[in-house]
């Protein structure tokens, strides 16, 4: 009995020293990630400005909201005056948050212009205005800076068409970014001149009606 039991503990010693002997000083761990195949996105926040945004900041003195409604028209000045057209003194601020995943994109703006039954505004008279300011955020304390070297905005001019361009990105590895597109029924530039060369106004024999059409902000690749 002794016996037996002397060999069944050398036995086990000899399968511990084994173990022991085959134990590894690394290990391989499999890995593995996906990145998916992506296409440019674009969020969208909609400022409505009624303060005539005198500090040239939509994110102050304004409303979200998600439609524009320009309101009623009017033809009288702040002064008094007579503007001698009709004009919106409402008018808005789209705020455009781009991510292009590195590829070079443009930011383009359609527009039905505006319709009530067989009558339609004047083109020219509904203005886009593409902008650009470095101080806007991605998030708290995270402003974008400056326009990169190569982007560029569109020109100010009608609302109305297919894919007038708001901003053009730069070339190569392009990153997102914060742009406005400010639209409006504008009465002249407080010193007269018009608002962009070509501008006109919706005249006084404008026919009555509640008017109405769509703004359609795209991101596409270059």
């Amino acid at each position: 009995m002794k016996k037996m039991l002397s060999c069944c503990l050398v036995l086990i010693m000899v399968v511990f020293k084994v173990g022991a002997l085959n134990a590894a000083t690394s290990v391989n761990l499999a890995t593995t990630a996906t990145v998916s195949a992506s296409t440019p996105e674009l969020t969208l926040i909609l400022k409505q400005i009624d303060d005539g945004d005198p500090d040239n900041n939509p994110w102050t003195g304004s409303t979200t909201v998600t439609s524009m409604t320009l309101g009623p028209l009017s033809h009288i000045l702040d002064d008094g005056t007579d503007a001698g057209i009709w004009f919106a003194k409402r008018f808005f601020a789209a705020i455009v948050f781009s991510q292009p995943f590195g590829k070079p994109y443009n930011i383009n703006s359609s527009s039905t212009g505006l319709t009530s039954g067989v009558n339609t505004l004047p083109g020219a008279a509904f203005v886009l205005a593409p902008g650009y300011a470095a101080e806007d955020e991605f998030s708290v304390g995270n402003a974008q800076g400056a326009m990169p070297s190569g982007a560029s905005l569109g020109p100010k001019g009608s609302a109305v068409g297919t894919n007038k361009l708001v901003y053009s990105s730069e070339t190569g590895t392009a990153t997102g970014r914060i742009i406005r597109a400010y639209y409006s029924v504008p009465p002249k530039n407080a010193d007269g001149t018009s608002p962009y060369s070509g501008w006109s106004g919706v005249p006084l024999s404008q026919a009555p009606g509640s008017y109405s059409g769509t703004v359609t902000l795209t991101i596409t690749l270059k």
